[in-house]
């Protein structure tokens, strides 16, 4: 008896320890003891996040959404909080969020109620729709054009699984589906005849054809088979840091700095036009809830 109690508590605190997160004390702690903060980018979400080869660093809508976080965080603890950049791809970026590799992932996540099962998530902080990015002379206008034709998509997205389920529903009929990793694969397979189509979000496959050499050879499709509400992806239970990082998108807002960025990224002269909608607009203007000047201080 006295052996298996031994056993017991052995088979015990060896579970504890694999059940004790890298996290332990809470993101808002870890960040002002280590004077970091560890952010996830992807490296092909133009013009959210991605990676530029000119400076050779993450830039994009989010990147800077970060280095306000980042700026607010030094306010908070008195002291210069920098950003640790870590490269994710779809299908690990929620992994690392949940594991502690990283504190928060800032891109292009489509918040899902599936993802929320396993992840938290900040405010919704834009919109988009899953389309197609095709050349210009492919001859597909419909969705119904896709019959027979080779699509792709990415591992791991809200794309790729609004695809399976359309072509399950017999919305269309693909001659195959093409699962990639990462969107600039996808788009390196568009361009090299192996695929006729590539799915993502519509800001996305933007970036993508205003970054290729030539973007005036393809186009993005008029209509889309799902709609996409960005946010970002932090830990569950870890509502103090969850509730700062919410603060600083609406502050953002508040302040005009998020209509500043989403004019250098998105507006008539940034790397992919989006023009915001009036609907858009309200909706950033209506979440902003009574914030102060100094809301960043320990209370």
């Amino acid at each position: 008896m006295k052996k298996f109690l031994i056993i017991l508590l052995s088979v015990t605190f060896l579970l504890s320890l694999q059940l004790t997160p890298l996290f332990a004390g809470g993101t808002m702690e870890r960040i002002e003891k280590s004077g970091k903060i560890r952010v996830g980018f992807r490296e092909g979400s133009i013009p959210f996040a991605y990676m530029d080869p000119k400076v050779g660093k993450h830039v994009g809508f989010s990147v800077d959404m970060a280095k306000l976080l980042a700026a607010n965080l030094s306010k908070r603890f008195g002291k210069k909080i920098v950003i640790q950049p870590f490269t994710v791809t779809p299908k690990t970026r929620i992994p690392m969020v949940v594991n502690g590799t990283i504190d928060v992932e800032m891109g292009s996540t489509t918040y899902t109620q599936k993802r929320e099962e396993i992840a938290d998530f900040s405010l919704i902080f834009f919109f988009s729709e899953t389309t197609f990015l095709v050349a210009k002379d492919s001859g597909i206008k419909t969705i119904t054009d896709l019959n027979g034709k080779v699509v792709g998509s990415a591992r791991g997205t809200t794309n790729l699984q609004a695809v399976r389920e359309k072509v399950a529903a017999g919305v269309f009929k693909p001659k195959d589906i093409v699962v990639t990793e990462t969107h600039p694969q996808g788009m390196l397979a568009l361009k090299t005849g192996k695929i006729d189509a590539y799915s993502t979000d519509r800001s996305l496959l933007e970036g993508l054809r205003m970054k290729d050499k030539n973007p005036e050879k393809w186009m993005t499709v008029d209509f889309a088979i799902a709609y996409e509400p960005y946010a970002y992806i932090v830990r569950e239970n870890d509502s103090d840091f969850r509730d700062f990082v919410n603060n600083t998108i609406l502050w953002a807002i508040k302040t005009g700095e998020f209509f500043k960025l989403y004019e250098k990224w998105m507006g008539p002269k940034g790397p992919v036009p989006i023009k915001m909608s009036k609907a858009y607009k309200n909706y950033l203007n209506m979440i902003v809830y009574p914030i102060k000047e100094g809301w960043w201080k320990k209370k």
